[in-house]
């Protein structure tokens, strides 16, 4: 299965190549979906059951608690990314083993994940070299994006990471995408999204109006003109 768009050929997503695996009825019925509302929480230390997850529709974000017990927001999980990798390198917990919890998953929309058992996943990666392609490119993609945020996110002052978030999006910049200069979320899951307080966002939000950089309208942030000055970019936005 390829997708093709005028002379560029593209690979299927991992949802695209799942979508066309869940056909077969034997798989079909090992597979399960949940819906889950605004506010789920999912935690890496429950994945027990050996599954992996991919989004099927919604947002979620990815969580860790740091050092001082204060949750971090890396980033935003969309459309065919996935989270529970950690099981594909894990064999299954020893009996009265602690468990570890690495992050967390929250659900910022209501949303809906596909569950898949690893045996399916072995099962899959052994038959269907498209489906070992799409996820070893997703696992990649995700890789990368958490490496982005700890190199060039974290380490920049509040008003960087808002211009940066404005202006490459939720998980930055894709060949052929255009920053739509928005940002869609409330305001205190901006803060959470971008590591920073409320307070801090606040007072870099009423700058950044005050400097005519961005317009402030329902609770959501439009960005204006370019954002040129006086703010470096992030590489990916550079």
């Amino acid at each position: 299965m390829e997708i093709t768009t005028g002379e560029s050929i593209a690979s299927p997503t991992l949802m695209e190549v799942l979508q066309e695996v869940l056909q077969d009825a034997r798989i079909a019925h090992r597979v399960s979906w949940e819906r889950w509302a605004p506010g789920t929480l999912w935690q890496s230390c429950h994945n027990r059951r050996q599954s992996l997850f991919v989004v099927r529709h919604g947002r979620l974000e990815l969580a860790v608690t740091d050092a001082e017990g204060r949750e971090r927001s890396l980033r935003l999980l969309a459309e065919s990314e996935l989270f529970g990798t950690e099981a594909l390198a894990a064999g299954p917990a020893a009996e009265g083993e602690a468990a570890r919890q690495d992050y967390g998953i929250r659900a910022v929309t209501y949303s809906e994940v596909l569950q898949l058992p690893l045996d399916i996943v072995d099962q899959l990666i052994a038959q269907l070299p498209l489906f070992r392609k799409a996820l070893t490119s997703s696992i990649a993609n995700h890789i990368w994006a958490l490496e982005r945020e700890r190199e060039h996110g974290r380490s920049m002052p509040t008003n960087n990471r808002l211009l940066c978030y404005l202006r490459c999006g939720e998980n930055g910049i894709r060949s052929g995408q255009k920053p739509s200069g928005k940002a869609t979320l409330p305001m205190h899951l901006l803060a959470r999204r971008i590591g920073c307080s409320a307070g801090h966002l606040s007072r870099s939000v009423s700058t950044m109006v005050r400097q005519g950089m961005l317009l402030r309208q329902d609770g959501r942030l439009q960005l204006q003109g370019d954002g040129e000055r006086p703010y470096a970019f992030c590489e990916g936005c550079a």
